[in-house]
């Protein structure tokens, strides 16, 4: 019987086919009854002679197993499995192992309809999609000649539990070894390779092999877990330093919430970056807590939105506020286990350290833990050792112009003085800038928080106003207005803070996100009607100006803030 007829027959009596390949199997073979009879139930055999025309046609679909061979097909269908001849002479049962096999495969295949859905070609068009979707590329790697990678192909990727996995949560990719340079520029040397890489091009996890279709997804589980990056855990805090303390770990803690967002989007990548994600989970008890979810006695109260590295004890060992890429969050966090953090270095700077590397070390790590107003404090300190014109160096300028906040320091006098000389070096808009910065500033420093409570020192922000006139300060009447409503707003004088809106509103191009900030701050807080009926009339008039405009030009923005102004309006004269 030739192949055809074989798999003809075995169509009609709903059986698989076994082929001898390159074997005449051994009497002795059937001489068990049970095995002979198990066979003869189960399989259509045929002896293939692979030197013939016939089996030199019929050896691609041993998919390179080597010969000689006895192999279980579905009719006119894939390889199932494979039986060593060697090994089912020395032992027949192996044989029947086989078939059993052979028929749950089948049988599984034969209820499955799809596949895993590869890109032939892999290029930066699934990196942009992966990133927008925010899934992770498979890369399988397969090369022609690969016994394994055909199996893989015609047994494991074309059921239906697998192909449903992998579609759903990869973006998959089948890379030829010849092709691309991929194979080359990620180092894969044996095939079939599976290489799991995020939107950045780097590797989660990298595995090989021939599997089943079980172990192939467990493998694609691993994956994915890897792909989730830190391991964030939300437990009661009393847990967390229980945790640490058992596992002679540091904690990592993340704060967030909706003052967070854009740092928690940028998590999103840095967070899930593979050598990021080792570090911290081998280092680190890693938490996160939503402070508009979380329930604040279930961590320390000291926490607000920030970032903080801790010892198993609770102690504070540095923070930070500005998420830095993936590089700087490790070295944030290397300091924080080195002794370097920004708990050590305020101590030490306590201590009269003063060495000038140290200290503009400490002003860059107040700054990126949230803390200006005390790297402001410690920059003063230090430029003012200096000249006006050490400022003219690149070092100290940067120092000066991001973190010197002193209006009433003899450096920024000396400076404003000379500020024309500095034009030539950083530019007029920069130096402008930073002038008006420091008057900003100094505007604000007149509002304080004492015991709890804001306390504006009137006398003193009028002196300053008379100071802001005489040096003929460029939009004085701004800085003044705009320090004032905010200290009006901190203690809760509505009055005075209505009063300044609308003559700010009257005299200045108000944009219409800070127009409608102050009427939201009123709507929540101020209570007295009088003052929200006068802001209610400003949103009217806005509204109309807004929807007039529209007439005009005969189109309505999208971003229009109309809605939102009517709003407002409704809101403000309701009892």
């Amino acid at each position: 019987m030739n192949w055809e007829d074989a798999n003809m027959l075995a169509v009609r009596e709903n059986k698989l086919v076994l082929v001898a390949a390159g074997v005449q199997p051994d009497k002795k073979l059937f001489s068990n009854p049970d095995i002979k009879h198990f066979l003869g139930r189960t399989s259509v055999a045929i002896y293939m002679d692979m030197q013939s025309e016939a089996g030199k046609r019929f050896e691609p679909k041993l998919l390179l197993t080597p010969f000689p061979v006895y192999a279980f097909f579905m009719p006119f269908g894939d390889l199932l499995i494979t039986a060593d001849a060697r090994e089912v002479a020395r032992n027949p049962q192996v044989l029947a192992d086989a078939a059993k096999q052979a028929q749950e495969i089948a049988r599984i295949k034969q209820n499955n309809s799809r596949s895993i859905q590869f890109v032939k070609s892999l290029s930066d068009e699934q990196f942009r999609a992966a990133q927008e979707e925010g899934k992770t590329i498979f890369m399988y790697f397969r090369r022609s000649d690969c016994r394994k990678c055909l199996w893989m192909e015609k047994n494991v990727f074309n059921l239906d539990k697998v192909a449903d996995f992998y579609n759903r949560y990869f973006i998959p990719c089948e890379i030829d070894d010849t092709t691309g340079g991929w194979a080359e520029q990620y180092g894969i040397k044996n095939f079939p390779a599976y290489l799991f890489v995020n939107p950045e091009k780097k590797v989660i996890y990298k595995t090989e092999g021939e599997w089943s279709a079980d172990r192939f997804l467990e493998e694609g589980e691993k994956a994915l877990e890897k792909a989730k990056g830190i391991t964030f855990i939300n437990i009661p805090w009393p847990e967390v330093l229980e945790k640490a303390r058992l596992e002679g770990k540091l904690i990592f803690v993340d704060v967030y919430g909706q003052l967070g967002k854009e740092r928690r989007a940028l998590g999103n990548t840095v967070y899930r970056d593979p050598g990021v994600a080792d570090f911290f989970n081998r280092h680190f008890v890693n938490v996160d807590y939503d402070l508009t979810k979380t329930d604040e006695k279930s961590f320390s109260s000291d926490f607000s939105f920030a970032m903080y590295f801790l010892d198993n004890a609770g102690n504070m060992l540095h923070q930070v506020v500005e998420l830095p890429d993936t590089t700087g969050l490790v070295e944030e966090a290397r300091r924080a286990m080195e002794g370097r953090g920004l708990t050590a270095v305020a101590a030490k700077y306590r201590d009269g350290y003063r060495d000038k590397e140290f200290i503009e070390t400490y002003i860059q790590l107040l700054a990126r833990a949230g803390k200006p107003d005390e790297a402001a404090r410690i920059t003063k300190d230090y430029l003012e050792e200096f000249s006006w014109e050490k400022l003219k160096e690149m070092k100290y300028w940067k120092l000066f112009r991001a973190h010197f906040k002193a209006a009433d320091s003899g450096l920024f006098a000396d400076f404003y003085i000379h500020r024309t000389e500095f034009y030539p070096l950083f530019g007029e808009k920069e130096v402008d800038d930073k002038v008006r910065e420091v008057w900003e500033a100094g505007a604000e420093s007149y509002i304080r928080e004492q015991e709890g409570k804001f306390v504006f020192d009137e006398k003193g922000f009028k002196e300053y106003g008379k100071r802001l006139k005489k040096e003929k300060v460029e939009n004085r009447n701004y800085i003044l207005r705009k320090a004032r409503m905010n200290a009006a707003e901190k203690v809760g004088d509505w009055r005075v803070f209505s009063e300044l809106a609308e003559e700010r509103w009257n005299e200045e191009r108000v944009p219409e996100t800070e127009l409608y900030a102050w009427g939201v701050k009123i709507n929540e807080h101020c209570q007295d009607k009088s003052i929200r009926y006068k802001a209610a009339r400003w949103f009217a008039i806005a509204a109309y100006q807004i929807e007039e405009k529209e007439k005009r030009e005969g189109k309505i923005r999208i971003s229009s803030y109309k809605g939102f102004f009517e709003k407002l309006v409704n809101d403000l004269l309701k009892e």
